[in-house]
């Protein structure tokens, strides 16, 4: 099982005026996946990466597509980390997943 952090962002009409977001914080700390639901989430939901094309680290994260709640205008994303708390050998099965998944990596 390998560990992920979820994190989110609310952007209203007035925070994007100010450039800023409404709202964020943590979703879930150390929520667990197993491989296989790790590259399905990197293919299907978490499809924007942090940086382009992806070093092989842990420290990159993705992010899904914003959502907007019709009823309050909200834009909502969330992103999905690798958890700090994993033990150091689980990264290579991060960047794994992210080549599983399609990810375009960086040669270093």
């Amino acid at each position: 099982m390998i560990k992920v952090d979820k994190t989110f962002e609310i952007v209203t009409e007035e925070s994007a005026e100010q450039g800023n977001v409404a709202d964020s914080g943590f979703s879930a700390i150390g929520e667990q996946y197993t491989f296989r639901e790790l590259v399905a989430a990197l293919k299907d939901l978490y499809t924007e990466p942090s940086q382009y094309p992806a070093n092989r680290s842990s420290r990159v994260w993705f992010t899904s597509q914003s959502e907007q709640d019709y009823m309050t205008g909200e834009y909502q994303s969330e992103s999905i980390h690798f958890s700090p708390d994993n033990p150091s050998r689980k990264v290579k099965y991060w960047v794994k997943a992210m080549q599983y998944a399609g990810v375009k990596l960086s040669n270093y």
